[in-house]
């Protein structure tokens, strides 16, 4: 019925699909582990992400303290399943209403700063509702 050729390919294509669910089910246990250990640093913690699915996307986690000021941000970024979550140097520190707004600090990607503003969105709106639904009302008129 079929040519072995094309069995060995289906089921060779079967195995290398089978080991990048298995590689991306472990980057993510990693991930989730790792914020784990970040939500214990601070009060509130959320992840952002930037990107879209033809280019590579940037997922950061973001926690601050009970006065809204970022105690640690790790950002997860690669083009293999193998990358790990790294420390994003610079916003520790910034206050929750600053972080990811206007042009990024030095050393960090536009594409990092975006997914720390995705991130910083959920934890503004979990602090003061009334004050992130404004801020998001003028950034949309300016933008």
């Amino acid at each position: 019925m079929f040519e072995p050729t094309t069995i060995i390919i289906v089921v060779a294509l079967f195995l290398v699909w089978s080991v990048q669910i298995f590689l991306s089910n472990q980057q993510m246990q990693r991930f989730n582990k790792r914020t784990a250990q970040l939500r214990r640093q601070g009060s509130l913690m959320a992840i952002g992400v930037a990107g879209n699915m033809y280019r590579r996307k940037v997922y950061v986690a973001v926690v601050i303290d009970d006065e809204g000021k970022v105690v640690a941000a790790e950002a997860l970024s690669g083009f293999t399943v193998l990358a790990n979550a790294k420390p994003v140097g610079g916003v520790e520190g910034l206050d929750l209403w600053e972080v990811g707004q206007g042009e990024p600090p030095e050393g960090i990607p536009s594409k990092t700063w975006a997914a720390i503003d995705h991130a910083a969105g959920f934890l503004r709106k979990k602090v003061d509702p009334i004050r992130a639904a404004a801020m998001e009302r003028d950034s949309e008129e300016v933008g």
